[in-house]
């Protein structure tokens, strides 16, 4: 994943802003959302934002069981 990327256009927040936000705790976009202020203008990235969360969350799956 390219960390710089935006993901929010709007807003201009990008990959590594989210993912962070999801390390930190962000557990589902609203949370996510919350965190950073992606999606809050109009909404069009928030699907994307959805399959962020959970492949940030599945990396941390996969750090953990090893």
């Amino acid at each position: 994943m390219k960390r710089e990327k935006i993901a929010c256009g709007c807003r201009k927040i990008s990959y590594g802003v989210i993912e962070d936000a999801v390390r930190e705790g962000a557990e589902n976009v609203k949370e996510v959302k919350e965190a950073t202020g992606c999606g809050g203008s109009c909404g069009k990235c928030l699907e994307f934002i959805e399959y962020l969360v959970e492949d940030v969350q599945q990396e941390i799956q996969e750090e953990r069981s090893k």
